[in-house]
């Protein structure tokens, strides 16, 4: 009799201990609740409150690069346009004949920025889309506004390259031209979308000036030059030997786009109560939370979108 009490006790005791285990490898459904007011105004605080907040807590406004739908998007169909502005001066003589500045594009050069480098890679002259400086003055010429789509291609970057080439002295009076060189612009217009993403601008994703010809001993002539960190200029002379000069940008992805990110609001060991955002432009905006429960044992994420209209 006795043995059969132990029995049945030990056969409980490890149903039991057999439950709880399962109700510790058990990861609970984020059950978090969320109020706001739903219409605001442009700079005006918006106060979300958090009713039992999960592990993990992560907001997207719905502003622009905060949009949850594009979390995970790396690139996006639209049309790509490219713009700058440039001027030119001097130009005496039998230069003035001729125009030095043209737009170049490549997709095989290695962006080592070295003459090799440049001699050794496929450039194609795309300047006939652009209305380059004509007049000798410091006036600034608009490009007009190119359409590049063509030049992109899915996983593969490409440099663009400003380069300045002008023969040496072959009459009197010459000299070689003074290029500026401002306002440099790529953006992705985005299909299905009312804004555009910028691709590149004057200071990202970079530069790099290589002097492939022409080398004068005072170092503000025959070369680009990043003057008074505002605009490139090359400055030519009334000079007896060529001059070629380029100004390259780092790779540029014409294809690719950066993902849409949230702001995490929580952590695991962190208390959320309440929090407040800020809309600075008026729009209706699609607000969305994330809200994870995770142990060792795996993880439950609960997503709600809400909608706010911001006013002015």
């Amino acid at each position: 009799m006795k043995k059969s009490i132990y029995r049945i006790l030990s056969l409980l005791l490890l149903i039991l201990t057999a439950q709880s285990c399962e109700d510790l490898e058990e990861v609970k459904v984020p059950d978090y609740e969320v109020a706001f007011t739903a219409t605001a105004m442009v700079g005006e605080p918006v106060t979300f409150t958090i009713e039992n907040a999960p592990d993990f807590l992560n907001f997207y406004s719905g502003e622009f690069s905060h949009e949850y739908k594009n979390k995970t998007r790396t690139a996006a169909e639209g049309t790509i346009n490219m713009s700058f502005d440039s001027s030119q001066n001097w130009q005496n003589g039998t230069s003035g004949t001729t125009q030095s500045l043209s737009v170049q594009v490549s997709s095989d050069y290695d962006g080592s920025g070295t003459v090799d480098a440049i001699a050794n890679a496929t450039w194609t002259a795309i300047s006939d889309r652009f209305t380059l400086a004509t007049d000798r003055t410091y006036d600034y010429t608009n490009s007009g506004i190119a359409d590049i789509t063509d030049l992109a291609s899915e996983g593969k970057p490409v440099f663009i390259a400003f380069k300045i080439y002008a023969e040496g002295k072959v009459s009197e009076d010459n000299r070689q031209g003074e290029y500026r060189f401002d306002n440099f612009n790529i953006d992705l217009a985005v299909s299905g979308e009312t804004y555009s993403l910028t691709k590149a601008d004057m200071t990202n994703p970079g530069w790099s000036m290589v002097n492939v010809a022409g080398f004068n001993d005072n170092n503000v002539y025959d070369h680009w030059v990043l003057w008074d960190n505002d605009f490139f200029r090359v400055k030519g002379e009334q000079a007896d030997y060529t001059n070629e000069d380029w100004l390259i940008t780092a790779p540029i992805n014409l294809s690719g786009v950066t993902p849409d990110t949230g702001e995490p609001l929580k952590t695991y060991s962190s208390q959320l109560e309440n929090f407040t955002h800020t809309y600075t432009e008026a729009g209706t905006y699609v607000v969305t939370f994330v809200g994870t429960n995770e142990t060792i044992y795996g993880n439950e994420a609960v997503v709600k979108e809400y909608s706010i209209v911001v006013t002015e």
